[in-house]
Formats: C-alpha cells, structure tokens, sequence
C-alpha cells in the first residue's frame, strides 16, 4: 500500500500550518517530526522543522538535520557547536520562521517540564495560527492508561499555556512493534479524543504495517530514522 501524499497535502492545507508536537519521554515525537517535515516536502509544499526539545540528548531533530536538508527542508535549531548541549537555547531563525506564511512547520517540543519554553513564544505561536498535537505512546511510562495520558496533557498546557488542540496515536516499540500494540493504542487514545473532545489528528503505524491494520482513522506511516545508541552494532 502506497501512502497518498496529494490526499495528505489536500488534508494538511485545510489545517493551521505550525503543528506543535508535544508529548511524554518516548513518545515518538522527534520520529514523527522528520516523517511529518519529509512528507510535507515531498507532497509540494515548503517544509521547516524547530527544533525545541531541548533536554533530551540522544532524540532529538537536530541529529537529523543533513537528512532533512538534503531534501529541501528548513531546520531550525541551536548551531551545530551545542547539538549537545542541553540548555535552554532559542534557536536562531524561530521568529522568521514561525512568522513566514511559506512554511508548513512543524515543531518537536519537549514533554510537560521542556514545554515551559513554550511560553516564552506562546503568543507567537497563536498570532500566526497553530494545532497544538499531543503524541501518545502506551508504551511508555506516564502514558499507559486513559487518566495518565489526560494528566499528561493538563501538565503540558500548564507549563506551556498552550491548549492542546488534537491527538496523535503513536504506540509502538520500535522494530518490535506489533499490530496488537498499535490498536490497543489506538483504543485508549480514542477514548481520550472522546473525554476531552478533541479530533484523533492521526493513527500512526510502522511503514511495515501500513496496508495491515483495517481501522476508521487517518494512518500516518512512519519510516524508522533514528539510529539509537543501544541499536548500533559494536
């Protein structure tokens, strides 16, 4: 099964043009951010990438920058001599960026304490129109029950005074991911879309199982970019 890039653009320019993904440790976001920006390129339309999650050193945008950049996406992060650093730095461009009607952006945002540096660009964010998208992975811890992910999403609207607008059902483990996972997933972050009354933005699944899951919902497949330490060989 082939994933329909014209019928994602026509669904996407219906949509706020800054996304801003949000989300638990392990949630999947930075993974989604790259899929999202590369898909968002390859369908048409002028993609950028910010990166904000500033606290996490190993899951993060900016390790994907040469990628991202070979295909013609913009990538805003803190220069390359801090990639590492894990401090509270505002990359360079975000205002430009943010402010630029040519570009679809799409924001990797830290969980509920790194989504604190939301807040100091929140009316920004809202002036020029965003959707606000928590990711949720069951898999992961904070995350595995209907109450959790509700607490999740209170925490990240208090720190960054933004309201979360819709869902992104990410469950998954990696190259073990099964189908099982991922609708059970789909399940609980349905239920979640129902208590707060907010759309289910999309069902995202391993590009291995895309084609196999028979359900109502707008799939998303994601190809695995990240090569993570443990998964090197030695």
């Amino acid at each position: 099964m082939v994933f329909d890039l014209q019928a994602f653009r026509e669904v996407e320019e219906t949509k706020p043009r800054i996304k801003v993904l949000v989300g638990e440790f392990g949630s999947g976001k930075t993974e989604l951010t790259v899929n999202l920006a590369s898909y968002m390129q390859r369908a048409g339309m002028t993609a950028a990438v910010i990166d904000m999650d500033l606290v996490k050193p190993y899951f993060r945008t900016r390790e994907h920058r040469a990628r991202l950049e070979a295909q013609g996406v913009t990538v805003v992060a803190p220069p390359p001599k801090l990639a590492h650093a894990d401090l509270p730095i505002m990359p360079p461009d975000l205002t430009r960026v943010l402010a630029s009607p040519q570009y679809r952006v799409v924001m990797d945002v830290g969980g509920a304490k790194a989504a604190i540096v939301l807040g100091q660009i929140r009316n920004l964010i809202r002036e020029n129109g965003a959707e606000v998208l928590m990711v949720v992975n069951v898999c992961r811890p904070f995350s595995a029950t209907v109450d959790e992910i509700i607490t999740a999403i209170a925490n990240i609207e208090a720190a960054s005074g933004l309201a979360v607008t819709g869902l992104v059902s990410n469950t998954n483990l990696g190259a073990e991911t099964t189908t099982q996972q991922v609708l059970e997933g789909f399940r609980l972050t349905q239920q979640v879309a129902d208590r707060k009354g907010l759309p289910l933005r999309w069902l995202v699944l391993p590009d291995w199982l895309f084609g196999k899951i028979d359900v109502v919902a707008p799939l998303l497949p994601l190809q695995p970019m990240t090569q993570y330490p443990w998964d090197e060989n030695d």
